[in-house]
Formats: C-alpha cells, sequence, structure tokens
C-alpha cells in the first residue's frame, strides 16, 4: 500500500474531480488522435476544463486557430487532418491497436504520406495507386537489410509543412514480423522537436480567443454575379499588354484538364506552374481571364489569393473552372503584392463530357504524385480520389527521373468475376534526339491495374512509372493504347516531353 501525504493527496482528489464533470467523449477527446496536435500550452490549459460546457468552447477554438479559411463553414484542416486519421486506421493497424495511434499511423497523421518509402524487402513494380505501400509518390526501393524495415523520406522541396530541414529520414522496425512497425531511434533527427514543430506550425490564429463570425462572406459570394472581368488594374493591364502582342512571361507554363464529378459537374482544371523566380509557399495572386477563341468575348475571370506549392523543378498554383465546351483563350498570371510577376497565354479546347459514357482523361504527364493530406472537394484540380497527380507543364524531364503517365478512367464495362476492368496498356515512345537521330521504342502490351477512386464510384484511376535512364536528350511522343478486355473498347492516347540531362 502506497501512502500518501495530504497534500499530495489533496492533489490527486481535486485533479480527479476537475474532469468528474465531464463526458466520457470529452474526457477521452485529448487520448485521440488529437493529441498529436496538442501543443505543450493547449496541453496545459486542456487540465483547467471542468465542464463539458468549457470542453466545447476549448475544442471549437482548438480547430478554430487551424482553420486556413475562418471566416467560411468549412475548416480544410479538421477535414484533411480526419481524412488522415480515417486513412492511417485503414492502412497502420497493429495487434490491439488503432492504426491511427501506431508510430506510423502518427507519423502520417502528422506530416502526411511520405515523398519515398524504401524497405528491406523485395516489392513488386511500383504503383502509384497501390496502398498502402505506395503512401505519397510509389516510390519504393528495396534496401539490403535483414530486419524487416522501412524508411520512410520526407523531402521539404515536395512538402507544404515546414520540416526545418531539407530532408527527414524516419526508419520503423517490425522486431517481430507481426506487421507492428516502431519508430526507430536515430540520431540525425531530434524526433519530438520534429512533431512539436509540425504541430505548432498548424495554429494558424494562434490568438484567437473567441470562434470568428462565418456566413455572411459565404453568402455575398454565393450571390454576386460570375466574373467576366479582371477588378484589379494592374492585373488587368498586364492581360491587355499580352493581348495587344507582348511576349509572355519566361518559365511559366499552363496545363489544363476537362473532367465530370459523378453529380455531372464539369470542370476545367487550370494549373500554373513556374520553373523559376518563385518560392514554395509565397502568397500570391493566382489570376486569369478566358475568353472566346473568336470575338473575344469574355466568358471567365478570377482574382484569388494562393499559396505557391512545390513540385519537382518549381511551384505550382492551381484552380478549376467551369467553361461550356468552346474555342477559347486563356490568359492566367501570377501576382505578388499586387504587382503582376508572370503572365502567359495558351488556347484551351473544351469539349464537353459526358458523366454516364465510358471514356478516359487526357493524358497527364508528371514526376510528383502524392496522398492529399486533406479533404478533396469533387472538383479540385487535378486531385483524383484523395491523389493528386501534378502535371509538369513545362513537360521537361531529366535523365534521372521517371516519368508517370496517369489518366482517369470512367464508367468501363467491369469483369464480371473481379468487379474491376480488364486493361492491356501499350506504350510506345517516338522521337528524336538531341543528335537528330531518329528514335521509336514499343513495349509489349501488359495487363495494367486500375484502382477505383475512393468517394467518386465510376472513377478508375491507372497510373506507372517509366524511368528515363536509359533515354538520351531529345523530343519525344509517348502514344499509350488503352484496351479493356472485358468488351474490347480501347482509347488512344498520347503525350509530348522533352527530356534534359
Amino acid at each position: 500500500m502506497i501512502r500518501l501525504s495530504g497534500c499530495a493527496l489533496l492533489a490527486m482528489l481535486v485533479a480527479m474531480g476537475a474532469h468528474a464533470a465531464l463526458s466520457k467523449e470529452n474526457t477521452e477527446w485529448p487520448k485521440g488522435p488529437v493529441q498529436f496536435l496538442l501543443t505543450k500550452a493547449e496541453q496545459n490549459a486542456w487540465k483547467t476544463v471542468t465542464t463539458d460546457e468549457e470542453a466545447k468552447k476549448f475544442i471549437d477554438l482548438f480547430w478554430a486557430r487551424r482553420d486556413p479559411t475562418p471566416n467560411t463553414p468549412a475548416n480544410e484542416f479538421r477535414d484533411g487532418f480526419e481524412q488522415r486519421v480515417k486513412l492511417a486506421d485503414d492502412r497502420f493497424r497493429a495487434p490491439g491497436t488503432p492504426g491511427s495511434k501506431t508510430d506510423q499511423g502518427k507519423v502520417f497523421v502528422l506530416l502526411g504520406g511520405p515523398t519515398k518509402i524504401r524497405r528491406s524487402r523485395s516489392v513488386a513494380t511500383p504503383n502509384i495507386l497501390a496502398p498502402p505501400t505506395s503512401r505519397r509518390s510509389g516510390d519504393i526501393t528495396p534496401v539490403a537489410d535483414n530486419t524487416p524495415k522501412e524508411m520512410w523520406e520526407y523531402e521539404q522541396a515536395k512538402m507544404n509543412i515546414q520540416l526545418g530541414t531539407p530532408k527527414v529520414v524516419l526508419g520503423f522496425i517490425d522486431q517481430y514480423g507481426q506487421k507492428d512497425w516502431k519508430l526507430e531511434r536515430q540520431a540525425q533527427t531530434d524526433q519530438s522537436a520534429l512533431f512539436e514543430k509540425v504541430a505548432e506550425s498548424f495554429v494558424v490564429l494562434p490568438d484567437l480567443r473567441e470562434m470568428p463570425a462565418i456566413g455572411a462572406a459565404q453568402a455575398a459570394a454565393a450571390s454576386a454575379e460570375p466574373m467576366l472581368t479582371l477588378k484589379t488594374d494592374a492585373l488587368r493591364l498586364a492581360v491587355d499588354a499580352l493581348r495587344a502582342g507582348g511576349a509572355p512571361s519566361p518559365n511559366v507554363f499552363v496545363s489544363y484538364g476537362e473532367f465530370v464529378t459523378t453529380d455531372g459537374e464539369h470542370f476545367v482544371p487550370v494549373q500554373l506552374y513556374a520553373s523559376a523566380g518563385l518560392d514554395p509557399d509565397t502568397p500570391v495572386t493566382f489570376f486569369g481571364t478566358v475568353e472566346k477563341a473568336a470575338g473575344g468575348e469574355a466568358v471567365a475571370a478570377f482574382e484569388d489569393p494562393a499559396t505557391t506549392s512545390p513540385t519537382s523543378g518549381g511551384v505550382f498554383v492551381a484552380r478549376s473552372l467551369t467553361l461550356p465546351p468552346g474555342e477559347y483563350r486563356g490568359t492566367f498570371g501570377i501576382a505578388a503584392e499586387g504587382k503582376p510577376m508572370s503572365v502567359v497565354s495558351t488556347p484551351m479546347t473544351v469539349a464537353g463530357v459526358d458523366k454516364d459514357a465510358s471514356a478516359v482523361s487526357p493524358l497527364i504527364l508528371s514526376n510528383h504524385v502524392y496522398t492529399l493530406s486533406e479533404a478533396q472537394l469533387p472538383t479540385d484540380p487535378f486531385a483524383f480520389g484523395g491523389l493528386k497527380v501534378v502535371p509538369k507543364s513545362d513537360l521537361v524531364f531529366r535523365t534521372k527521373d521517371e516519368l508517370w503517365y496517369f489518366f482517369e478512367l470512367r464508367n468501363p464495362q467491369l469483369d464480371a468475376a473481379t468487379g474491376k476492368p480488364k486493361l492491356m496498356v501499350k506504350l510506345t515512345v517516338s522521337g528524336k534526339a538531341a543528335d537528330g537521330a531518329p528514335v521509336k521504342m514499343a513495349a509489349p502490351a501488359e495487363e495494367t491495374p486500375a484502382q477505383e477512386l475512393k468517394d467518386v464510384p465510376g472513377h478508375w484511376a491507372v497510373g506507372q512509372a517509366m524511368p528515363l535512364e536509359s533515354f538520351t536528350p531529345g523530343e519525344y511522343t509517348l502514344a499509350v493504347k488503352v484496351t479493356n478486355t472485358v468488351n474490347s473498347q480501347s482509347w488512344d492516347l498520347q503525350g509530348k516531353f522533352r527530356i534534359v540531362e
């Protein structure tokens, strides 16, 4: 029996009584995955909470301080966190432990999917769509070791959160071979400091003491007329100068596509990629106008606050537009502190998409594919069931890169036995090397898996990596012939790209 001093006993009774009035739900709240987000100050503040009313206010403010858009009903950070918790529970469960409370689950919940995974066991050919091992880019490299081990690499250049270092490597050991991966302590990484730093970085409104008012701005935006012209004079003048024959900005490139939601909402994602001149995580204004190619009638315009996101070789910003079928000229740019930094223009063809037809999307060529860490909206640009595919808008790849080809397959006829399409994909590469020599390479048609997109019934994604180390610099075209052998329906896709050293 342990004898307690009067002061110690009193302190224990006070601590027990402090939360006696809390419901079980609120008592358990800080013990769940949210514990990984609580800062030290919040942990201390929670100890003073004694009633459910106080707990509700604490929890509401906890999420509000992390809301990137506090004046709207949605809290994108909370939605993304809860999505990561669900994914962690599905993918990282260990004997007797929910997936989100395992070491791998904790890291995934805080940092998202790694940019690269190395494993001590042999794995199949990398497939960006095959969970759970391809948790971000699908780039998995075996490492020589007799102990089951996974090394998760996080590269700052490809992350939207601040790591404080160019690269973080976290190792996990499955000591007993029971899928119970434990975080390996490493001298080169102060893991506690890393996790605390990341958790604190999520707090965007640290001084918030009252819940912000929401709804007014949202209602005003919903009732506003569609924007057809730019409101800011400097942005409008930059677009007019380009239309009048001015030179487009160098090192800035546009990608766009055409997609449809399961509800039939047609949308055109537009991405502006800058290979030089802008740093990641820079607050900017992404602006643009779209006009009919014949006659120049204005169809759409926008000026959106944005933050540049890192990608291989540069940064990007993106948004989706609603455009009816037609031929257009799109002019897009980036401004910082009210001053246009870059403006480019591109022709755009919008054919329209039948939501019920069996079809494929345009081919996307990329070297940056990862799992989204936040909840995805149906019309988010170049996002597919929680997977982000960043188009390489300049279509320039290096010989050390892997070129990922990707397309979306909608409403395919399914195999009765497996409930999936059965796809055969044949790749052909043709073009000219830098010295002018013609090049033609073809791979035999092979069965290629398709992954049904999460929360997007009837939509499937197909993507594979093509190493470029054996290519010589030059100009190439990738032709992709896709055949669904269930009903012999086929499609032909192609994309041009350039390879440099």
